[in-house]
């Protein structure tokens, strides 16, 4: 059994990010033609990102000290940081269903 780490939501990245949606959310729809991998690639793209925006109905605009800020429950104080709309909307899901922090296995945080 992998060690896991707990790791605040704001800060999941890359592969973490990824296993943390899939926990969630099941794994991300393909594009047509293209074969499905468990974490595939390194992080969230843009499709997947608007998959899941419009999956969830995130709320998701620029932000000041980030350059974007998404939400699930419409809290202001639920908004989630990214450096990407996708990265956002992600961790947006992520939050809303798990809370502030998450345990992730500690290779996929290296």
């Amino acid at each position: 059994m992998p060690s896991l780490i707990k790791v605040q939501t704001c800060d999941l990245a890359g592969k973490a990010l990824l296993w943390a949606i899939e926990l969630v959310d099941g794994p991300m729809p393909a594009v047509a033609g293209q074969l499905q991998l468990p974490l595939g690639g390194q992080t969230i793209d843009d499709a997947a990102g608007e998959h899941l925006i419009q999956k969830h109905g995130i709320w998701i605009d620029r932000g000041y000290s980030w350059p974007w800020l998404a939400c699930v429950s419409g809290h202001p104080l639920d908004r989630q940081p990214g450096d990407t709309r996708a990265e956002a909307a992600a961790r947006a899901v992520v939050h809303h269903a798990r809370g502030e922090t998450i345990s992730v296995p500690k290779e996929l945080c290296q």
